[in-house]
């Protein structure tokens, strides 16, 4: 509180002096840009460093250490890589929110509150429909007698299993799978724009990111340029 007061008194002490000289929007900018550079007042630029994802073979391992864990953690880990979404989109999916005949599902309130429709590959709809055995309503990701997970119990499990990989990568998280999910499918030639609909990102800025991950095409034409 106290230095909320005292910031005020800075802030009608400088708004005095720009409207003594008359001081323009234009000049105030000016100002202030040389007030950052001479009295050192830049703020330094945050280091934007790349996050991790797995390979293909360490998402065949992950898959498998986690079914070895039980077929809850299985399926749960092969979910989240082959949908793409976010451990709290994926604790509120239930099973009539998936159109197993179409291989679709829907996600329903996702960030932002917003709904968004994500492909089901044959691979994973088969092994959701084993793990459901019959199900027909409700969390599709739950317990025993069927109420739901935490957001917080489902990332502790994956964490868990993500632990007992041992990965070399230092930064693998839960939210790594997400972003193994967008490398996928740059990989396989799905534009940004696509993947952009399928991760449910506001911005495709968001979505560039990945194309500094995953080289893609850029990485086909290089080898087909230079050589093996």
């Amino acid at each position: 509180m106290k230095q909320e007061i005292e910031n005020k008194r800075i802030v009608d002490k400088i708004l005095e002096i720009l409207r003594q000289y008359n001081c323009t929007p234009k000049t105030v900018r000016y100002i202030f840009k040389l007030v950052r550079e001479n009295g050192k007042y830049q703020i330094p630029k945050q280091t934007k460093s790349l996050p991790d994802f797995l390979n293909p073979s360490e998402v065949d391992y992950i898959i498998e250490l986690a079914y070895k864990e039980s077929v809850f953690d299985g399926i749960l880990i092969k979910f989240l890589i082959h949908t793409g979404l976010r451990i709290n989109e994926c604790k509120n999916i239930l099973i009539q929110h998936i159109d197993f005949n179409n291989d679709v599902l829907k996600v329903v309130m996702g960030k932002g509150n917003k709904d968004r429709f994500v492909p089901l590959s044959r691979n994973i709809k088969q092994s959701l429909l084993t793990y459901l055995n019959g199900r027909t309503k409700g969390f599709v990701f739950c317990k025993y007698n069927e109420t739901e997970y935490t957001k917080r119990a489902l990332q502790y499990r994956v964490e868990n299993i993500i632990k007992k990989c041992n990965f070399s990568k230092q930064n693998i998280t839960t939210h790594s799978l997400r972003h193994t999910f967008a490398c996928m499918c740059l990989a396989n030639g799905l534009a940004l724009d696509r993947i952009q609909l399928l991760m449910g990102h506001e911005k495709i800025t968001t979505t560039q990111i990945y194309a500094k991950l995953e080289l893609g095409q850029l990485k086909s034409d290089f080898i087909r340029l230079i050589g093996n």
